[in-house]
């Protein structure tokens, strides 16, 4: 499955519905699963979740926490059920990694993807490999308002 188109056409009927105006709204909604009814604030929240999938993509969560702020979000971040339930982390948790459950396929279900005109009526299944695909997509999605701050 191309993630990226995915997300690109699930994102463009949300905005019909005007459900969201942006890229972090609509992740922070129907791919992480905040609940604000505040945009300011569900794009801050998407764009530090974004910055910890990235973290933890890279295996790069010990030099994301060496800023204090970074630190406090990724704590956070990695508490809430969007990651918990897909992260391992051995002996700390400021060492996380992506790690799906190796006996049986991770499931996914958003209200917030489309196929055609019709809402997908099922979970994703990710193995390890296709949920690295899925957040690597996730994160080239976004990346436009990731570099702009005031989106």
């Amino acid at each position: 499955m191309n993630y990226k188109d995915l997300l690109e056409h699930s994102y463009a009927v949300e905005t019909r519905w005007a459900s969201c105006e942006t890229r972090l709204e609509f992740l922070a909604n129907s791919i992480f699963g905040f609940t604000t009814y505040d945009g300011g604030m569900d794009e801050l929240f998407a764009r530090k979740a974004v910055e910890v999938c990235e973290a933890l993509l890279k295996r790069r969560t010990m030099e994301y926490i060496k800023v204090n702020e970074n630190y406090v979000w990724y704590l956070m971040m990695c508490n809430l059920p969007f990651f918990s339930k897909r992260i391992e982390w051995g002996t700390s948790i400021r060492g996380a990694w992506w790690q799906l459950d190796i006996r049986q396929p991770a499931e996914f279900e958003s209200c917030g993807f489309w196929v055609g005109d019709k809402q997908l009526g099922h979970p994703l299944k990710f193995t390890n490999d296709e949920w690295d695909r899925f957040i690597a997509a996730l994160i080239e999605f976004v990346a436009p308002e990731m570099l702009n701050p005031s989106s």
